[in-house]
């Protein structure tokens, strides 16, 4: 009974945990927001894979003209789609 209830638990806190990330990956963030992060990823002109991995898990997503890098318009989209978190 007491192993099967910790099993339980594990369970239970695995699937919250990963709830809980999810809906912080969807979560579309404001303009100002997206801007703050751009500024935290070392954002200039544009972002290799290395600077934007802590706040985006799929690089390929936002670099829309496949060149590389994202420009701070993919990031922007990025942003609106809670495809960006604050890291």
């Amino acid at each position: 009974m007491g192993r099967s209830l910790i099993v339980w638990f594990f369970i239970v806190l695995s699937c919250t945990v990963g709830a809980i990330t999810w809906a912080q990956a969807q979560t579309p963030l404001g303009e100002d927001e997206c801007a703050d992060v751009w500024k935290k990823a070392g954002g200039g002109r544009d972002l290799g894979p290395d600077q934007a991995k802590p706040f985006i898990k799929n690089f390929v997503q936002l670099d829309v003209d496949k060149n590389g890098s994202i420009d701070w318009e993919e990031f922007k989209a990025g942003c609106a789609n809670g495809l960006v978190t604050k890291g």
